[in-house]
């Protein structure tokens, strides 16, 4: 599921455009942001926009062991090295002329981005063993979380290779800088669920409530799980806010995002009571305890449209 190519946000449908105008070009990607942004999807995206049907390769930069990072790259001959015992084909071969997707670059270590950018620069690598070098064709598009910058400022990551990489650079938004998009996603969640014979689930008015206030830090695969999880609390369907399970601590962030928007006042208490609520698991006893409300004014508060 990709919103960003479904987005309401007029950023991130900038980005959009722009992924797919650069899609069938062999200009080099670097996709920043937060984890759970949907960067991976965006890599496939893209992917399919230009190179539909060719191979889609993707490597963990921060999985592979340093001294294992040469012939996981580039592969190697038989008897290059004491166990390789038979020929190996690295992750650039089997990229061919298709994407090869570099997920965390940030976390290659330095003799990765050397050998990374001498590829990038002359389109040829060498398997490990082997003296004659092979072409490189393939797309790169290269996924970092925010701040890659920073990483370049304190030296940690090779200016050089940054600016090989950013042939097109885009910081994908937060979803909570775009609160717009998720009902939509949430909705298209539950109706994947359906499809799947998960149930048929909708969102009781509170629940949408809650789930636009919270800032998500977990971005759209937080925002996804909790779903899931409500998803299998519902009752008869239906998605309400004790089922949404999601943190009473974060109720000063989701004030000081209400502030942002310039909420009414009666909406940040409304929500601020349906997140007590939600807290206590739908009891609205305990809930109307803790906000020294009485049960009836939370109930009517609860049946406000």
């Amino acid at each position: 599921m990709n919103a960003l190519f479904t987005t309401r946000n007029r950023r991130a449908a900038e980005i959009a455009r722009a992924l797919l105008r650069f899609a069938p070009t062999d200009l080099t990607l670097l996709l920043e942001g937060e984890t759970g942004v949907g960067k991976s999807f965006v890599a496939a995206r893209a992917h399919r926009a230009g190179r539909r049907g060719r191979p889609f390769v993707v490597v963990d930069c921060g999985a592979v062991p340093a001294t294992l990072l040469a012939s996981a790259l580039f592969g190697h001959r038989a008897g290059a090295f004491t166990d390789a015992t038979r020929p190996h084909r690295g992750l650039l071969e089997r990229a061919a002329d298709g994407t090869l997707v570099l997920d965390r670059v940030d976390a290659l270590p330095s003799e990765g981005q050397t050998a990374l950018l001498r590829v990038l620069e002359e389109r040829s690598y060498a398997p490990v063993g082997a003296a004659v070098p092979r072409s490189f064709r393939a797309r790169v598009i290269a996924l970092a979380d925010a701040g890659l910058q920073q990483r370049v400022d304190a030296g940690t990551f090779r200016p050089d290779l940054y600016h090989r990489l950013a042939g097109f650079h885009a910081q994908l938004p937060a979803l909570r800088h775009r609160p717009e998009d998720i009902l939509p996603f949430a909705r298209a969640v539950l109706r994947r669920g359906r499809r799947q014979a998960q149930g048929r689930a909708t969102l009781t008015d509170e629940a949408g409530r809650l789930l636009t206030a919270y800032p998500w830090p977990g971005n759209f695969r937080e925002l996804e799980a909790a779903l899931t999880r409500a998803r299998m609390r519902g009752g008869e369907g239906t998605i309400g806010p004790a089922d949404l399970g999601l943190p009473a601590h974060a109720w000063p962030a989701v004030a000081g995002l209400a502030a942002e928007r310039m909420a009414p006042l009666v909406e940040v208490e409304r929500l601020y009571a349906l997140w007590v609520l939600a807290a206590e698991r739908g009891n609205v006893s305990r809930a109307a305890a803790v906000l020294g409300i009485s049960r009836r004014t939370l109930i009517r508060w609860r049946r406000d449209e």
